[in-house]
């Protein structure tokens, strides 16, 4: 835990992203790896608003850039100062951040593990590895959600959503990959459906044994609101 010395700042000026660079440097230089290769990632992020950095006592040790869609954050770097690591940093900026996105209405996370190594990290802050989807993500992809989701435990008397990691013509052979047990206020869902999934996937959604409604995630509905939101299938409302 960390006090009141320590905080994100989610507008950095030119200096403080200079500063930076030239930690980042100092590092690429010894190690001969870092990300001070992607210096024009880093400049571009900082003009266009997807930049935070971590200050300590004043000092900037961290940073993350990413980018976005409606409800996703992809986070294209994250990294502490070399001098700080293994020393609770890495953790304390996650949670920060996470908040702050949180907090901007985005739902979930997801990134490349780079290096290889930082994958031990991302498993520990409760982040996943990406299910095959059909697209071309590399293997190290990983997604963590932000917020509080639907419940996989069974309810009796609710509404149910399945999903198929197959399209509907497969549907027979095998049974659901996932499943959620839905709390509703009208059409408005209490916790939300956040799953990454292929938009050519069959998607059912039933009320005590009778189906409502099956078809792609794609084609699922018609109203003027969409359930996909590359790579993940979001549900936050459902109209009959």
């Amino acid at each position: 835990m960390k006090n009141d010395e320590d905080y994100i700042e989610a507008a950095p000026v030119e200096e403080d992203i200079e500063e930076i660079l030239v930690w980042l440097k100092r590092e690429c230089d010894i190690n001969g790896v870092g990300f001070y290769n992607n210096k024009n990632i880093i400049v571009d992020s900082f003009h266009s608003g997807n930049a935070i950095v971590l200050k300590h006592r004043g000092e900037n040790i961290g940073l993350v850039t990413w980018s976005r869609n409606e409800i996703l954050v992809n986070i294209d770097i994250f990294v502490i100062d070399s001098s700080y690591r293994g020393k609770g940093y890495g953790n304390f900026f996650f949670q920060a951040i996470s908040e702050y996105f949180r907090n901007k209405g985005f739902k979930a996370i997801k990134l490349f593990c780079e290096p290889k190594s930082s994958e031990r990290f991302w498993i520990k802050m409760g982040f996943k590895k990406l299910p095959y989807t059909g697209r071309s993500e590399h293997e190290l992809t990983y997604y963590g959600v932000l917020v509080n989701t639907a419940s996989i435990t069974s309810k009796c008397n609710t509404d149910k959503i399945e999903l198929w990691d197959v399209e509907p013509y497969e549907v027979e052979k095998e049974g659901p990959k996932w499943t959620w047990y839905l709390e509703k206020q009208n059409e408005e869902l209490l916790y939300p459906i956040i799953q990454p999934c292929d938009c050519n996937w069959n998607l059912r959604w039933s009320r005590n044994g009778q189906v409502i409604k099956e078809d792609k995630v794609k084609y699922f509905t018609d109203k003027d609101y969409e359930l996909y939101s590359y790579p993940f299938l979001y549900i936050n409302k459902l109209e009959e």
